[in-house]
C-alpha cells in the first residue's frame, strides 16, 4: 500500500460511499434486503483489519474491494462475520500478477442461497467408512448408505462421503468425494490452525466442505445465466474443485455400484 494510512481509509471509503447507487440498485432489482450502510461498515472493518498483514486486502486494489461488496449485494447475502454467509479472501491473479479481494461463499450462505431458489427440498451431507454399506448410484439419482452399527470405531476408517439435494421435482443431484481429498482439505485446516478438525466435530466440519463442493455441481441446475454462477463464488481455499471430478465420479461408480455387492 503506497498511500498513507489516512489517504488509504479516505480513498476506501469514498469508493464505497460512491456504490450506493449500484448496491440499492442491485437490492430493488431482486428484492433483497441489506442496509447499505450496515454492510459498508462490515467491509470497511474487514478490510482496515489486514493492516500490517502481508497480501491482506489493503494491499489489494480497491477495485477488486469494491468489485466483490457489490457482488455480495447482487446474491443478496450479508457480510457480517457473526452470520458467515460470505466473506472477503485475498487471492493471486495470474493476469494481473498481484493479489486481489475476492468473495467468497460459507456454507451457511450456500444452503440459503439453495433453499432460497425455491427449488430445493432438501440437502443432505454425509460421509461414510469402509463397513458402511455404500452405493453410489450416479449424479443424478439417490445415493443407498445404511450401516448397523452407531459406533465410528466399529465402521473401519473414512471411505469417503456425499452430499445429495432432493429437488422439487422429485428429481437428485448427488456429489461424491475421495476419503483422500477429504483429508487432504482436512490437513489444509489444521495447518491454518483451524481447531474444529481437531475435534469431535470433525465429520461436521468434512460435511461443511462436501456442502461447498456440491454447490458446483448444484447452482447452474438451480439458478440458470445468473451471477450465482460466477466461478470465483467458492470458497476455493478450503475446498479446491478438481478438474478431475468427473474421473473422481466415475472411480465411485465403479467401486461402490450394485454389482459391487
Amino acid at each position: 500500500m503506497s498511500l498513507s494510512l489516512q489517504e488509504y481509509q479516505n480513498l476506501l471509503y469514498g469508493k464505497l460511499t460512491a456504490c450506493k447507487g449500484l448496491f440499492d440498485a442491485y437490492l430493488s432489482e431482486n428484492g433483497y434486503k441489506l442496509d447499505f450502510n450496515t454492510e459498508l461498515n462490515y467491509v470497511y472493518q474487514i478490510v482496515m483489519s489486514g493492516l500490517n498483514v502481508e497480501y491482506s486486502f489493503p494491499y489489494t486494489p480497491v477495485e477488486s474491494v469494491i468489485s466483490s461488496f457489490l457482488k455480495a449485494a447482487k446474491i443478496g447475502l450479508s457480510l457480517c462475520p457473526t452470520e458467515q454467509l460470505c466473506f472477503l479472501k485475498t487471492e493471486y491473479s495470474e493476469s494481473s500478477g498481484q493479489y486481489v479481494t475476492q468473495l467468497g461463499l460459507g456454507y451457511k450462505g450456500i444452503l440459503k442461497l439453495a433453499y432460497r431458489s425455491g427449488k430445493v427440498k432438501q440437502i443432505n451431507a454425509n460421509v461414510f467408512y469402509e463397513k458402511d454399506n455404500f452405493q453410489y448410484n450416479g449424479v443424478n439419482s439417490k445415493v443407498t448408505h445404511t450401516t448397523t452399527v452407531l459406533s465410528k470405531a466399529m465402521r473401519g476408517q473414512l471411505a469417503g462421503g456425499y452430499c445429495q439435494t432432493e429437488l422439487i421435482d422429485g428429481s437428485f443431484k448427488t456429489t461424491v468425494m475421495p476419503p483422500e481429498e477429504i483429508l487432504a482439505i482436512e490437513e489444509q485446516g489444521k495447518a491454518m490452525g483451524n481447531e474444529a478438525w481437531l475435534s469431535v466435530h470433525v465429520d461436521q466440519m468434512r460435511e461443511k466442505t462436501l456442502i461447498k463442493r456440491h454447490w458446483k455441481t448444484l447452482c447452474p441446475c438451480i439458478y440458470r445465466d445468473s451471477v450465482m454462477n460466477d466461478p470465483m463464488l467458492f470458497d476455493d481455499q478450503d475446498c479446491q474443485h478438481s478438474s478431475n471430478q468427473q474421473a473422481y465420479e466415475e472411480q465411485f461408480e465403479s467401486a461402490y455400484s450394485r454389482e459391487a455387492y
